[in-house]
């Protein structure tokens, strides 16, 4: 088992490579909402949370990194990407870093969630119309413990909802913010 010093200079590595991605394919339609987090926040906030989560699903995935990251710390580790092109570049990374994380194509929100302003699901960027990718994963959202998410600042509520309609008895979410920085919300624990 390597040691979190040993993770984290893997895992600067992958950083690197997903910048270099990034930096190559930006003008890309695909990567046109792609926006990395805080990496090392989010690695030394999973590092807190191993032992008290073990199954983990990363929303709007991207290129795979925190999921791959999740993965290699331990973590039953998935992802759901509505992007195919970047599922691809996802599963070249878990494949090179060792991951058995599982990447899928589709949304992230459950076919059965109905949007409503009413309910506080305000203006928001994330596709609602795809079917989701949890039958690819043969697992529900209800069957994670630690869902991890870069939320547009007018989603979090959206989100919010999902996990309250949708989410296990003790399911947390992990989400990074650009102006907030990372939070962890429980919901029912």
């Amino acid at each position: 088992m390597e040691t979190d010093d040993q993770l984290l200079a893997e895992f600067r590595q992958l950083w690197a490579d997903a910048d270099r991605i990034w930096e190559r394919e930006d003008k890309h339609p695909a990567f046109e909402a792609y926006v990395s987090a805080d990496y090392l926040s989010v690695f030394q906030n999973l590092q807190n949370l191993k032992g008290q989560a073990v199954s983990f699903l990363e929303w709007g995935s991207g290129l795979g990194v925190v999921t791959i990251m999740a993965s290699r710390m331990g973590f039953d580790a998935y992802g759901i990407e509505a992007e195919s092109n970047l599922v691809d570049y996802s599963m070249d990374l878990a494949e090179a870093y060792g991951s058995d994380a599982q990447m899928v194509h589709g949304s992230f929100i459950p076919d059965e969630f109905v949007w409503n302003p009413a309910n506080g699901d305000e203006a928001i960027r994330t596709t609602i119309d795809a079917p989701d990718g949890y039958a690819q994963l043969d697992l529900d959202l209800c069957d994670f413990d630690l869902i991890y998410a870069y939320p547009w600042p007018t989603e979090h509520a959206l989100y919010h909802n999902i996990l309250r309609e949708f989410g296990g008895p003790n399911v947390r979410l992990l989400s990074y913010d650009a102006r907030e920085g990372i939070a962890l919300v429980p919901f029912g624990v």
